[in-house]
């Protein structure tokens, strides 16, 4: 794009700067601006990225937006804004009016990146597609991902994270999805939204300029989202266990470290094969296969894309360590239904020691906080967990709730993550499996880190 069309696109006025430059890419990080470049200063908590500009163009960007400040260099387009955040989202929804290739919205409370990652997966067995990098899925990395779209590609996935009131109506102005899928409705965030009803009801209107024409995917095993179905003003496509559910999985079982299962659907039935464990992957390959059915890609295709995929680095990947020792790793971040999640898939590995949980605090959760951990740890002590390790103040409700179910497992609570590893190091035997979680504050990954280095990796 020229200056001059992102002037008129954003409202902004030239400060400086040849109107007819062109601009190649989008940036807010001043190390990734070059030759070509916008860059976009953000006003953060801690940094105004304001104070990068003179840096930026000395480097060779060809311009910048700024919500205030001078001119630093004459020759370089500046672009006066009101507030450089709304400018980057106003651009993307312009740039992404350039195209006419369909986009999935994905968003729910967790597992929208799995979820991203799988309905990818079984969509490239069709389509040359572009993707949410990672988790960019906020008010900023939604914009970020939109400028990744080119010429060539036919589909586009685009995960959309909210966390306040509101954030939806901006992402679904930016994206503008022609087919949505909600993972489910749970805790995250619930300190913002007070409530779950509020929390579906703000996940919903990503399919709030629907028709006829589009259709939204939900998952049929959550109860609200399930009671949601019947007042959606577009077609809606349920997938899940539960019967009733248009992709509906059957016969679940493990065979080989893998998870199988028969999918019913209404043209009939498939075998498929993930490698990726638990229920809740269950629901991610279910609605991975019936998004790639409404893009007219076969079941039976769309699962072998499935079979191939192999995970994202922290959020459960099985690491094989020294003397059968088992670790996964999910730390890239936690809440209380991935945290049931996560231990689901701790007591489907097949390992001759025992079950340990590594459990730091989950953040965010707000007044409800105690409750949250508390009401976990009473789900959680119905598993045949051996010992769970909490880490951290907000655990302690869950440890309480362990002990006072009076399931029999150990029990062990420490401050800081250093207290954890020593005890695990101390106490961990072969054959052991271990998984490892908390929210991504609680850097719960120095755990794991701790344990590949003292018993290694296996070959």
């Amino acid at each position: 794009m020229t200056a001059a069309e992102i002037v008129k696109a954003v409202d902004g006025t030239l400060l400086a700067g040849d109107p007819e430059t062109v601009i190649e890419n989008i940036c807010i990080d001043s190390r990734e601006a070059g030759d070509g470049s916008l860059f976009v200063p953000i006003i953060g908590e801690k940094v105004d990225a304001h104070k990068f500009i003179a840096q930026v163009l000395d480097n060779g960007a060809a311009g910048v937006f700024m919500s205030h400040g001078d001119v630093v260099d004459s020759r370089k387009v500046h672009i006066r804004v009101k507030d450089t955040v709304k400018a980057l989202g106003d651009l993307a929804a312009h740039y992404r009016q350039k195209f006419q290739m369909p986009i999935v919205g994905i968003t729910g409370s967790v597992g929208k990146t799995s979820t991203k990652e799988m309905i990818s997966a079984a969509l490239e067995t069709g389509f040359h597609i572009m993707k949410t990098a990672g988790n960019q899925n906020s008010q900023i990395g939604v914009p970020l991902t939109l400028f990744r779209m080119e010429k060539g590609q036919e589909l586009a996935v685009v995960e959309m994270g909210i966390s306040e009131f509101g954030e939806m109506e901006n992402l679904v102005r930016f994206v503008q999805p022609d087919v949505a899928v909600v993972t489910n409705i749970g805790e995250a965030h619930i300190a913002r939204f007070g409530k779950k009803e509020n929390t579906l009801k703000e996940k919903l209107k990503i399919a709030m300029n629907f028709t006829e024409k589009q259709r939204i995917f939900l998952n049929g095993d959550d109860p609200l989202l399930r009671r949601a179905a019947g007042k959606m003003k577009c077609p809606v496509t349920l997938f899940g266990t539960s019967q009733g559910c248009d992709y509906r999985a059957e016969n679940i079982h493990i065979q080989d470290g893998k998870n199988c299962f028969t999918l019913v659907y209404p043209e009939g039935q498939e075998d498929v094969v993930i490698q990726q464990l638990g229920l809740h992957n269950v629901q991610n390959a279910l609605v991975a296969i019936a998004v790639a059915g409404y893009f007219g890609i076969e079941p039976s295709t769309a699962q072998k894309g499935l079979t191939d995929y192999a995970g994202i680095p922290m959020r459960q990947q099985i690491n094989h360590l020294a003397h059968g020792i088992k670790v996964i790793d999910d730390t890239y971040n936690a809440s209380p239904a991935s945290v049931k999640s996560g231990v689901d898939v701790l007591m489907q590995l097949d390992n001759p020691g025992r079950k340990i949980a590594v459990l730091g605090d989950i953040l965010e959760l707000g007044d409800v906080s105690w409750q949250c951990h508390y009401d976990t740890g009473t789900e959680i002590a119905e598993k045949n967990l051996q010992i769970i390790v909490t880490v951290g103040q907000e655990m302690k409700a869950l440890a309480k709730a362990v002990i006072d179910s009076g399931a029999g497992i150990a029990v062990c609570s420490f401050d800081a993550n250093k207290e954890a590893i020593q005890w695990l190091l101390e106490n961990v035997s072969e054959g052991d499996a271990i998984l490892v979680k908390g929210s991504r504050g609680m850097h719960e990954e120095e755990v794991v880190k701790a344990l590949r280095e003292r018993y290694g990796i296996r070959s």
